[in-house]
């Protein structure tokens, strides 16, 4: 991302910080003009934001969150949401649960990320995921993840993407350490992804091992 860019997102990043909560994504749709990345980009630095400061929840609060997120994403394998049939839990973070699906129209397995059900009633969070899938989506890039859908189905607000056989970063080096020409292969073709985002205005804010998967066919692809 160009400075004057990145200068810019932070300007327009402090004019929503002083506005009220209800009125940000108002101002936001107005300032950023129908520029899609402008607008992931300062959402993100606002969502970012607020999780901080949300971060004065207690352990025993968020230990019984993370109970009932188990049993909401246990209860989901085996259900059919629209023309996916869930199969089983792939992860889940801050920004949701991501499942292995199989899509009966095209008969293939694809990754399926469901936004959490208590930010499904949230709009401004639910506008900011689609928003997010948009700029994904508009990315070609061998080592990006594709997304093939966004939508909206029985109270789920959810994103499909390719599902990438393999192993994460992190699950790698936790095994048999890496050789030298490995790691060199990771970083060129991340930061090759990396390149692609940037130049499309897009920065990646959750970079970590977790979220780049390493192929058998040696290709690494990062959400």
């Amino acid at each position: 991302m160009k400075p004057e860019r990145w200068q810019h997102v932070q300007n327009l990043y402090h004019a929503a910080l002083e506005r009220e909560p209800n009125q940000r994504s108002a101002f936001l749709e107005e300032a950023c003009a129908g520029d899609e990345g402008l607008h992931v980009e300062v959402e993100s630095l606002l969502d970012h934001h607020e999780q901080a400061e949300r971060f004065i929840d207690t352990a025993a609060l968020a230990l019984a969150a993370e109970g009932l997120a188990e049993e909401q994403g246990l209860s989901l394998v085996g259900q059919q949401i629209g023309s996916y049939k869930v199969l089983s839990l792939l992860g889940r973070g801050g920004m949701g649960e991501v499942y292995l699906a199989q899509d009966s129209r095209l008969d293939r397995k694809v990754a399926l990320k469901l936004l959490p059900p208590q930010f499904t009633q949230d709009k401004d969070r639910v506008q900011r995921f689609k928003r997010e899938a948009k700029a994904a989506s508009a990315l070609n890039h061998p080592n990006i993840l594709t997304v093939y859908e966004i939508g909206e189905l029985d109270g789920h607000t959810f994103m499909v993407t390719e599902y990438v056989e393999g192993e994460t970063l992190r699950q790698r080096l936790a095994g048999r350490p890496m050789k030298v020409s490995e790691l060199l292969d990771v970083v060129i073709q991340v930061t090759s992804a990396l390149t692609a985002a940037h130049e499309a205005g897009i920065v990646h804010r959750d970079l970590k091992p977790e979220n780049i998967m390493l192929r058998q066919d040696g290709l690494r692809e990062g959400s």
